[in-house]
């Protein structure tokens, strides 16, 4: 709860508070004396009437989806009803403006009931950020007579939207970059490729310089090649650096960094696997998971997982996660590209980093 005081109201009120008790000073009686505890008891009775009226009400909200994209319209209802014995005068409603847009709903809204009635709004809405927050209308105001102070509310059921990130080519220019880095392209953990082997042939024209065993060619009188061995291309390894920050801790600035980091892994994950590459994705829900994504129904179980599905059971997943991070930087991965994308990056840090 989150009171406001009016000066102007309190300023108004003790003016008719002073002339009430001259009046009843000059000229007493009952009248006099009814109107003088009237004003003063005015509010106490209006902090009991609106504590009143914010407890018999009743907000339910509902979207025609169960889950959201991004940026996508979709159909918004909120039922209000009056549950009590007193009617609610000018009650003010105030919606999650800086995550969502509601079109026929406007921020600061005023709403009148009797007793006992209720009223439907509809609008549409559309959700700005990717990920898993409340939406709708987050708190309502109510307003004493005089207009001396102003009690706020959070409402007692928030609706929370579960917003699926966009599929875009925000995370093209990285994987351009990792295959500058592999000079062999996108490399696979399905895929392999030929290397020099310990079997030999005669040379044959094409042969690498390197598959050239020079110690056999000189002892034979004659150039000699390795027979190619398969081996295992690098595999590409996506890992989910999370930021760990509690829901009351959620704000807009946090939103923003979340919804990049969504669109981001999504967008890598589907371009490689609409390239039919296998990606290994590691992230925190919970504890912490590892999914491969090879196929298009594999991906679409990653994606519809991914909104609501980023957060650590403990500080032990979140020290697990930074452990890793570090781990993958390693040299030891030979044959495994990795990339690691921070969703809170430190000062002159980038949002990934590649290593292979």
């Amino acid at each position: 709860m989150n009171i406001t005081v009016n000066k102007k109201g309190v300023i108004i009120h003790l003016l008719v508070v002073a002339a009430s008790i001259v009046f009843a000073s000059f000229y007493g009686g009952p009248v006099s004396y009814a109107l003088l505890y009237a004003v003063l008891f005015l509010v106490p009775f209006s902090a009991l009437y609106i504590f009143l009226n914010y407890k018999f009400l009743r907000i339910f909200q509902e979207i025609e989806v169960h889950k959201l994209t991004k940026g996508e319209d979709h159909n918004y209802r909120a039922t209000i009803e009056n549950a009590g014995f007193l009617p609610i005068h000018k009650m003010r409603m105030f919606v999650f403006d800086d995550r969502c847009n509601l079109y026929e709903i406007e921020d600061g809204q005023k709403l009148s009931l009797d007793i006992h009635e209720k009223k439907e709004l509809n609008s549409g809405i559309s959700c700005k950020y990717a990920g898993s927050y409340d939406v709708g209308i987050r708190r309502v105001a109510f307003t004493d007579p005089f207009n001396i102070f102003t009690a706020e509310f959070d409402i007692p059921y928030t609706f929370r939207a579960v917003v699926s990130p966009q599929i875009t080519d925000v995370a093209n220019p990285v994987l351009e970059l990792e295959n500058l880095i592999n000079s062999t392209g996108l490399k696979s953990n399905r895929i392999y490729e030929d290397t020099p082997g310990s079997d030999f042939r005669p040379y044959q024209r094409g042969d690498a310089p390197a598959a050239i065993n020079w110690k056999v060619s000189a002892r034979l009188g004659t150039l000699m090649s390795r027979v190619p061995d398969k081996i295992e291309k690098r595999r590409v390894t996506i890992l989910m650096q999370a930021a760990d920050v509690p829901e009351r801790e959620q704000d807009t600035e946090f939103l923003k960094k979340r919804d990049y980091f969504l669109e981001f892994a999504v967008s890598a994950a589907w371009h490689f696997g609409e390239q039919g590459v296998p990606v290994r994705l590691i992230y925190p829900s919970g504890a912490i998971v590892t999914t491969t994504v090879d196929s298009y129904d594999s991906f679409l179980e990653f994606y519809g997982k991914v909104a609501d599905g980023i957060f650590y059971r403990s500080k032990k997943e979140f020290d697990e996660i930074m452990n890793m991070a570090e781990d993958q930087r390693s040299s030891s991965y030979a044959y495994d590209t990795r990339i690691i994308i921070r969703e809170d990056p430190g000062p002159g840090e980038d949002n990934y980093v590649i290593c292979g």
